[in-house]
């Protein structure tokens, strides 16, 4: 899993970077009147710094942001965010704060 985790890294933002496993979960979120996505996800943490090269077949924008700056994010616009992400966000940060990086790509 984690060489697929950092080849999808150079996939989708143009760079490797070391990454290290944090924990699994699984969710459950409707999509509006699609249907039900289920997905067993892994959380990697991992940091860089220098330039990123996303693929925008697979990534529309990103922005790095601090932890405070993505709890703000999320109160005023949580649409803008993942049903996993919105999900644990709040356990990455009591749970894991010590091992995110000062900022996170969102």
């Amino acid at each position: 899993m984690s060489q697929a985790v950092r080849r999808r890294c150079e996939q989708e933002l143009g760079f490797a970077t070391d990454l290290t496993f944090i924990y699994k979960f699984e969710y459950s979120a409707p999509f509006e009147d699609l249907g039900t996505e289920r997905e067993l996800c892994s959380v990697y943490v991992g940091s860089h710094r220098g330039e990123v090269d996303i693929n925008a077949s697979e990534i529309s924008a990103i922005q790095w942001l601090g932890p405070e700056a993505v709890d703000k994010a999320l109160s005023e616009s949580p649409d803008a965010f993942t049903p996993w992400f919105k999900l644990e966000w709040s356990r990455l940060r009591s749970e894991f704060a010590h091992a995110l990086p000062v900022n996170v790509l969102s």
